[in-house]
């Protein structure tokens, strides 16, 4: 699994830094996350994945991402990475969960899961540039979107946190991040190593 969504992952991400077009699912960014899932879930999870099933996949994705743009934020510049990386591979969860024929409730979790493991991640562009950490950060995203989603569709795992929780918990942090961590290249990666 992890060989091709590394694959996919990497691929998206680097046409976004190479000033491709790419879709922002949710931010260019986080470009990489949401595509990389589908790309999996199309070629390796499921045979003759069919054209509803992938707008499914993307309405779901959507929804969960909006419920972010909605309550919380979506901008590595307000609230870190979490809010580009965290938010697309929760987005990614749920769409995956969703595909594996979970109820809503699992997809919720699933969505929840991947974000929770992605609280407090600072955004650390070095040189300002969508490079690095950025990249390898879309690929571990989708890594995580996944593992997340297969969790939350075993069976009798209940969660201690809900997802609004944790959208609520994502923006408290962001707000209270410092600045010099929210897409501004004066700290973390971006200070620490020179190019």
């Amino acid at each position: 699994m992890i060989d091709y969504i590394s694959l996919y992952a990497r691929s998206i991400a680097e046409e976004n830094a190479s000033g491709g077009k790419v879709v922002t699912a949710p931010t260019n960014g986080a470009c990489a996350v949401v595509p990389s899932v589908l790309l999996y879930a199309k070629n390796h999870l499921f045979e003759n994945l069919s054209q509803r099933a992938i707008n499914d996949f993307l309405l779901t994705s959507a929804a969960i991402g909006y419920l972010y743009k909605k309550n919380a934020s979506l901008s590595g510049a307000e609230a870190g990475c979490q809010a580009e990386i965290g938010v697309a591979s929760s987005m990614a969860a749920g769409g995956l969960a969703h595909l594996c024929q979970a109820t809503t409730q699992q997809v919720l979790i699933a969505s929840e899961i991947a974000m929770e493991h992605h609280l407090g991640l600072t955004c650390d562009p070095v040189g300002g540039l969508v490079q690095i950490p950025c990249i390898e950060r879309n690929v571990l995203g989708a890594i995580k979107a996944i593992s997340a989603s297969k969790l939350a569709l075993e069976d009798e795992y209940k969660p201690k946190v809900s997802l609004d929780e944790v959208i609520a918990t994502m923006y408290a942090t962001g707000k209270d991040m410092n600045e010099k961590y929210k897409e501004t290249s004066l700290g973390g990666l971006a200070k620490t190593l020179k190019c």
